[in-house]
C-alpha cells in the first residue's frame, strides 16, 4: 500500500507543460516556469538557463538564493528581454546597413569627392573580422554615447520602478499603463497600434459595454506587433553574424556572393534591356 500513497501526489499534480523547440522533429522538453507565454515571442527556449543564471551575482536583476523566487525570475527575465530587444534593433539596422554600405559607398564617395574607404577591405564592410572597424572611431564614440543615454533612460523600467496599472488618459478614456521591455515611446508612424484600430463590429459593441474589452483588444494586438519585432530581430542577429563570418572566410563582399538579392528584377528577367532602352531614348 505504501507505493500507492507515494504515487498519489504525482497523480494529483498538474501536468508539466512541455515545448518542442524543433517542432515535429524534436522531443518535447519541460517548459521553464518563468517562460509562461506572457511575453511576446516566448517559445519556452532557454536551454542554458540565461534567465536564471544570466548575470553575475550582485548585479541588478540577479539573485543569490539557491531557489530564486518568482519575482527574482521575472526581474532577470525582464533584464534579458531588454537586452534581447536592444540587440535585435541594432542587428536589424546592421543587417540592412552592411550590404547598403558595400553597394552605395563607392557611388557616394565619388559623388562627394571623398576617398573610397572600403579599398583596404577589398569592398567589404569594416568589422572586427574584416578589420578597419576603428577607422570610423568618431562615429563609434558618438554611437556609444547614444547607447549610454538610452540605457540610462530605461534603467527605471528594468528595475521595475515604472508605474503600472489602470489610469485615465487626457481624453478621459480608461487605459492600462504597463511596462513593456524595450518600449521607449518612439512610434512616429503609429505602427504599434495599427492592428488594434481595425476593430470588428461585434468587438466594438462589446467595447462600448465594457471598457476592459478595449484594453484587452489593444494589449492583444500590441503583443502581436512585439512578437513580429522580436522574430525579425532574432533573424537579423543570425544574419549579421553570418555576414561577418562569411566575408571573413571567403574574403569577398556579401553583395558579390549573393548578387541575386541585390540585382533589380528587370535585369534578372531581361539583362541589358533597361540600359539599351535608356540609350535609345537618349538618357
Amino acid at each position: 500500500m505504501a507505493h500507492l500513497f507515494a504515487a498519489a501526489p504525482l497523480a494529483l499534480a498538474p501536468p508539466v507543460q512541455t515545448v518542442s523547440w524543433l517542432g515535429p522533429f524534436g522531443d518535447k522538453l519541460p517548459r521553464p516556469k518563468y517562460l509562461d507565454g506572457s511575453l511576446a515571442a516566448d517559445g519556452g527556449f532557454d536551454p542554458l538557463g540565461f534567465c536564471v543564471n544570466g548575470l553575475p551575482a550582485g548585479m541588478p536583476g540577479t539573485f543569490s538564493a539557491a531557489q530564486p523566487s518568482d519575482s527574482d525570475l521575472k526581474a532577470n527575465l525582464m533584464w534579458m528581454r531588454e537586452a534581447e530587444i536592444k540587440h535585435s534593433r541594432l542587428a536589424m539596422l546592421a543587417a540592412a546597413g552592411w550590404p547598403l554600405a558595400e553597394l552605395w559607398h563607392g557611388g557616394l564617395a565619388s559623388a562627394l569627392g571623398a576617398p573610397y574607404a572600403l579599398e583596404a577591405t577589398q569592398g567589404r564592410s569594416p568589422s572586427l573580422l574584416n578589420g578597419h572597424l576603428f577607422d570610423a572611431a568618431p562615429f563609434l564614440v558618438l554611437a556609444t554615447l547614444g547607447m549610454i543615454a538610452v540605457e540610462l533612460k530605461t534603467l527605471d523600467q528594468v528595475y521595475g520602478l515604472t508605474s503600472t496599472g489602470k489610469t485615465i488618459n487626457a481624453n478621459g478614456d480608461l487605459v492600462m499603463k504597463s511596462y513593456v521591455p524595450g518600449d521607449l515611446g518612439f512610434d512616429p508612424l503609429g505602427l504599434y497600434d495599427i492592428n488594434s484600430m481595425q476593430v470588428p463590429p461585434m468587438i466594438e459593441l462589446r467595447m462600448k459595454a465594457d471598457p476592459q474589452v478595449r484594453i484587452d483588444w489593444v494589449n492583444f494586438n500590441r503583443k502581436q506587433m512585439e512578437a513580429q519585432e522580436i522574430y525579425h530581430g532574432r533573424a537579423a542577429m543570425i544574419g549579421i553574424t553570418g555576414f561577418a563570418v562569411q566575408e571573413f572566410i571567403t574574403g569577398q563582399p556579401i553583395v558579390d556572393q549573393t548578387s541575386l538579392f541585390f540585382t533589380p528584377f528587370w535585369e534578372i528577367l531581361a539583362p541589358g534591356l533597361a540600359s539599351s532602352l535608356a540609350q535609345d531614348l537618349g538618357f
